[in-house]
């Protein structure tokens, strides 16, 4: 056993995957339940990300510009035009990828969701808490299955793996 899969490690790894979590939660549940919901996933929605994406979008300008021209692209061709549908997925992802890493269940693409979004949130240009979130999902990833010893995975996917093999079999 590497001593990343430890017993203490394993302690480790939860109380840094439920930081995480818990990261993504209350920033989806403000969100979704929030006082400024209305412009994430009620009847404005979409104004929010508007809001988010046309800063970035003042940020692909200069000699070396915080969101670059590709993304710039991007931002205005794929995601201003969604921004309705974008501000669902960031809010409700936001609060589901929380909710996982908390429960570990679904861990890995859990913490890929996350990592996608912090990498989406670093291209258009904001900082906050988004290079230490992907810091620790990354090394959650790392650990491996060790990352969610004490969570739902632990007991979940032995059982999905069973039934999957029990149904694959024709």
């Amino acid at each position: 056993m590497a001593w990343r899969e430890s017993s203490l490690m394993q302690v480790v790894w939860t109380v840094i995957r439920v930081y995480v979590g818990w990261e993504w939660l209350t920033a989806g549940f403000g969100k979704v339940f929030g006082p400024g919901s209305a412009s994430w996933v009620g009847p404005q929605a979409g104004g929010a990300v508007s809001g988010f994406l046309k800063g970035a979008l003042g940020k692909t300008s200069g000699q070396h510009p915080d969101v670059q021209p590709w993304y710039g692209w991007f931002i205005q061709n794929v995601a201003m035009p969604n921004a309705t549908l974008f501000g669902y997925m960031v809010a409700w992802g936001e609060l589901l990828v929380g909710a996982a890493l908390i429960l570990g269940f679904l861990t890995t693409i859990a913490l890929l969701a996350g990592i996608i979004m912090n990498m989406s949130y670093l291209l258009s240009g904001a900082i906050s808490t988004n290079p230490i979130l992907l810091f620790w999902q990354a090394v959650l990833l790392w650990a491996g299955a060790a990352a969610y010893f004490w969570g739902v995975d632990r007991a979940f996917l032995p059982r999905w793996k069973r039934w999957r093999l029990g149904h694959g079999e024709g």
